[in-house]
C-alpha cells in the first residue's frame, strides 16, 4: 500500500474553481435579490388576478343561467366558466405558495 501520487493539475484546477466561485458570488447574490423582488411583485398581483378571474367565472355562470345579459366572449376556450374558475384557483394557489415561500425565506434570513 502506497500513498497516492499528488496530482498538481487537479489541485490547481480546484484552486481556480474556488477563485471563480468567490468572484461570481456577488453576481449570484444580486440575482437572488432581484428574483426575490420579482417574486414579491408577482405575489402581490396574483390575488387581484385571481379575484378578477373569479368574478368573470361568476359572470359567465350568470350569463349561462340568464341572470346577466351576455358574456364578452361568445365562443372559444375562454367562453366557458370552468376555464375562468380554473384560472382563479390556480392564481390563488400560486399566490399562497409564493407568500409561504417568501415567509420561509424571511424567517431563514432572520435566523442567520
Amino acid at each position: 500500500m502506497g500513498w497516492p501520487a499528488i496530482n498538481w493539475q487537479e489541485i490547481s484546477q480546484q484552486a481556480r474553481l474556488a477563485q471563480m466561485a468567490e468572484r461570481l458570488q456577488p453576481a449570484f447574490d444580486r440575482t437572488a435579490a432581484s428574483s426575490t423582488e420579482a417574486l414579491r411583485l408577482v405575489g402581490a398581483l396574483l390575488p387581484a388576478f385571481a379575484l378578477t378571474c373569479g368574478i368573470v367565472a361568476v359572470w359567465r355562470v350568470g350569463a349561462d343561467l340568464g341572470v346577466f345579459d351576455e358574456f364578452f366572449v361568445s365562443d372559444g376556450s375562454f367562453s366557458h366558466w370552468q376555464i375562468w374558475l380554473a384560472l382563479a384557483l390556480g392564481a390563488q394557489f400560486g399566490s399562497v405558495s409564493i407568500s409561504r415561500r417568501l415567509q420561509r425565506a424571511k424567517v431563514s434570513r432572520a435566523a442567520k
